[in-house]
C-alpha cells in the first residue's frame, strides 16, 4: 500500500468509524434499552396493555367514545362527506362497530390502522404516541391523548383482537 495522502485519509476514516462502533457497543449491561414514549409493536420490552381509566372497556366504552368522538368529527375521520381523510369512522353504532371496518384499511405509515393479527402493530395506536412515524401526530389540535388513554385503547383493541394463545409443546 502506497502512503498517498488519499490512502493516508481513507485510513483515517476507516479508523475513526471503527472507533465509533466500538463505543457504541452493547448497552445490554447498562440496564433495559431507554424505549421512546409508548412504541408498541415488535418491542419485546413493553408491558402488557392496563387501563385504570372507567369507560374503556367492550362492556362499558363510553369513555373510549368520548375521546373517539373528537376523531370523528367535522373537517377529521368524520362522515356524512366532510372528512378530508381517506378513512372515516362511524360513531352511529358500537366502538367495536366503528373500529372494525379500520383492519382493512393501511394507513400512511404502511400498517393496518387496527392491526386484528397484533392489536400493538395498529397505525391508529401508533399515531397517538410521539413516535408518530410518518404524517402527523393525532389528534391534530392538542390536547393529545395521555399515555393512559392511549394505553386504554390498546386494551381495548387487544380485547377486540386477543393474542392467540402461545403454542403447546
Amino acid at each position: 500500500m502506497s502512503y498517498t495522502r488519499t490512502n493516508l485519509a481513507r485510513f483515517l476514516v476507516l479508523v475513526s468509524f471503527g472507533s465509533a462502533l466500538v463505543a457504541c457497543g452493547d448497552s445490554s449491561s447498562e440496564g433495559p434499552p431507554k424505549l421512546r414514549n409508548l412504541t408498541y409493536c415488535e418491542n419485546p420490552n413493553v408491558g402488557a396493555p392496563s387501563c385504570s381509566l372507567a369507560g374503556y372497556t367492550m362492556a362499558d366504552d363510553s369513555g373510549l367514545r368520548a375521546k373517539l368522538e373528537g376523531c370523528a368529527a367535522e373537517g377529521c375521520h368524520g362522515t356524512g362527506g366532510t372528512a378530508v381523510t381517506t378513512w372515516t369512522m362511524d360513531l352511529s353504532g358500537s366502538v367495536e362497530d366503528a373500529l372494525t371496518p379500520l383492519a382493512n384499511v393501511i394507513g400512511v405509515n404502511g400498517d393496518y390502522l387496527v392491526d386484528d393479527f397484533d392489536a400493538d402493530c395498529s397505525d391508529m395506536l401508533r399515531k397517538l404516541t410521539t413516535d408518530w412515524g410518518n404524517g402527523q401526530r393525532m389528534p391534530l389540535v392538542p390536547p393529545h391523548w395521555s399515555m393512559g388513554e392511549t394505553d386504554c385503547l390498546r386494551s381495548y383493541l387487544h380485547e377486540m383482537y386477543p393474542p392467540p394463545p402461545p403454542p403447546s409443546e
